[in-house]
């Protein structure tokens, strides 16, 4: 089955009971009451773009402020001018949602693609509100207009019409009741459609790169469009809120792009649980309630008592409140329900593993690297290498640290372009391919140290092993059932990956990089911190690959190599120094020279 499709109607189903006891509050409250809920509210749907980006994206980001305000602006100047002529501001609204979203993908695109860290993001983002609040406050001279929209300065605009439906001379503005009804309905359709497309491969795959954005990569996903796409939606709701709230106050100013909004939804956020949409709104409506009681009542000190309850949430409940109460009564419900019984399997892991692991019969592919160069500042790694890989068997590369290996992988891999050189894959030139479409094209990537999605289970990260290259749901669904079995990890499929040990969690990105099936296997290091029984099974499991891909092993361990029995090529100072079996080049002094060293040689013998 897909991964986790469960729970998703019972989640559908609480938003609709939700918002429909919340639309039936709003005709027993005051109009006061009700006008200020809808005002939280609108800051409840900011928080939740957040959530998405943030929460899901693992993208931290100060700009949601910006697309809210952006939003606002651009309904406001849209309404202004269009009104008249449509007699309804809906559509201003799109233009709000499409302006944000627009500003956003822009902002995300030069982010995203120029390699920005994740530090830097959240400046820029910061820095981007910065500078709209500066370029909006500038504009109070007359000059400054888009047709009857007058942008007003540090004033702003005012005069913003409210939202209006087609219907009459100059169509019908909603009521406060009307206007926050549709609010809260907004809110929950916009919810519930993340919902779902959180439960879809993407959502998984947003998962997955939340967590681990390298293993994301070398499982054949394109993280910074992914990245884009969720940066622009996130900034999308961000305008609607913004337009909405334009609307609700009939007055937009350069505030909205303060540092004062861009700070409080984070904080929004972090007290209702970042990677929960049901958080973003109970974390918005505790601060803003408690804001506005205590605005009357604790005067100067309002900010400190808030600071307070900040420090507790943040110290007590880490990961917000609604995932800590969700947690604690999940731990309630397993205890009284006490441990289920594990499974256990009849058919051992070596039994299982006398099979090769694809699907259908492979004929491999060849690798060549070719006069292969990188430079770091001043330092050659790696200098004119050179290494053709057969299309079946095991090929090690060994050496000294320092000698260029692990740039060597890294540039086969994809992680670090070469300055000169080329790299071929069956013929097909690969040398400028991001490590993504190398895994397309057919690479299969295993990293020293083990790098799993560990929130995730154990059928999780093999379903999405198998669907990064397949793009077929039902395919990925059938390839992780065949490699849990063929790992031995049946009775473990649903527990998360973190729960494994150190040895099964190699063997489960073992499993992750057989499940895509690729043509041409890059181990590094693959038996670091396994027990010898684990590295004899590892090395069993190799010569079996090499019968049907080629398969490539970085590697210091040399009684693995030797158990291996397979060519070996040496690395030295960059470039490749020697090739040949492990016996022949342990008879030539230079390497023992440069590798084993004179007293490893006598040891040896």
């Amino acid at each position: 089955m897909t991964p986790s499709h469960g729970g998703l109607n019972p989640r559908l189903i609480g938003c609709a009971v939700v918002a429909m006891v919340a639309i039936g509050l709003g005709f027993v409250m005051p109009e006061f009451a009700t006008l200020q809920a809808t005002n939280w509210v609108l800051y409840g749907l900011l928080a939740i773009s957040l959530t998405l980006v943030w929460g899901h994206g693992g993208i931290f980001s100060f700009g949601q402020g910006a697309f809210f305000g952006i939003g606002a602006y651009a309904y406001s100047i849209a309404a202004i001018n269009f009104l008249p002529t449509t007699n309804e501001t809906i559509s201003s609204v799109l233009v709000a949602a499409i302006a944000a979203a627009a500003l956003a993908a822009l902002v995300g695109y030069f982010i995203f693609y120029g390699n920005v860290g994740d530090v830097y993001v959240g400046i820029i983002t910061l820095a981007m509100t910065l500078v709209l609040f500066t370029v909006l406050s500038s504009t109070a001279d007359p000059k400054y207009h888009l047709g009857d929209a007058q942008l007003g300065g540090y004033n702003g605009i005012s005069g913003v019409p409210p939202i209006t439906l087609p219907g009459g001379e100059s169509g019908t503005p909603l009521s406060v009741v009307q206007s926050y009804s549709l609010v809260v309905l907004l809110s929950a359709l916009i919810v519930a459609g993340l919902y779902i497309l959180l439960h879809r491969p993407f959502g998984r795959v947003l998962t997955a790169l939340r967590e681990n954005e390298l293993r994301t990569q070398l499982l054949a996903f394109d993280v910074r469009l992914r990245k884009l796409v969720v940066f622009s939606i996130g900034g999308g709701i961000a305008g609607i809120a913004g337009a909405f709230y334009a609307a609700w106050a009939m007055f937009i100013s350069p505030v909205v792009f303060g540092l004062a909004l861009a700070a409080q939804v984070v904080i929004w956020v972090l007290v209702g649980g970042r990677v929960s949409f049901l958080g973003a709104f109970v974390g918005t409506l505790l601060i803003q309630s408690l804001s506005f009681t205590l605005g009357g009542g604790a005067g100067d000190a309002t900010p400190i008592v808030l600071g307070v309850v900040l420090i507790a949430i943040v110290l007590f409940l880490p990961s917000g409140i609604v995932p800590s109460i969700t947690r604690l009564a999940l731990s309630k419900r397993r205890s009284t329900a006490g441990e289920a019984p594990v499974a256990s399997t009849s058919a051992t892991r070596e039994q299982r593993q006398t099979e090769l692991p694809f699907r259908s019969a492979s004929s491999g592919a060849a690798l060549t690297a070719t006069g292969l160069e990188k430079r770091f500042g001043g330092v050659r790694a790696v200098r004119k290498a050179s290494v053709k890989f057969s299309q079946k068997g095991v090929h090690c590369l060994i050496g000294p640290n320092g000698a260029g290996k692990s740039t060597f992988f890294n540039l086969l891999v994809g992680r670090f372009p070469p300055n000169k050189g080329a790299i071929e894959l069956d013929g097909r030139l690969i040398t400028r391919m991001k490590a993504h479409e190398r895994v397309r094209s057919g690479l299969g990537i295993k990293l020293q140290v083990a790098s799993i999605f560990t929130e995730l289970s154990v059928r999780e990260n093999l379903w999405l092993a198998a669907y990064g290259r397949s793009r077929n749901k039902s395919a990925a669904d059938m390839r992780s059932a065949e490699m849990l079995d063929w790992l031995g990890l049946a009775d473990r499929a649903e527990d998360v990956a973190a729960a494994l040990s150190h040895g099964q969690k190699q063997w489960l990105e073992i499993g992750m990089v057989i499940a895509a099936e690729p043509s041409v296997i890059l181990l590094d290091e693959p038996t670091a911190g396994m027990t010898r029984d684990e590295t004899a099974r590892m090395a069993a499991m190799i010569r079996l690959l090499g019968q049907s891909v080629s398969v490539i092993v970085v590697e210091h361990d040399m009684e693995f190599v030797r158990a291996l029995d397979v060519p070996v090529t040496v690395f030295h100072q960059g470039h490749v120094f020697a090739s040949g079996s492990l016996d022949e080049l342990r008879q030539d002094e230079r390497i023992l020279d440069i590798y084993l060293g004179r007293q490893g040689h006598q040891h040896a013998a």
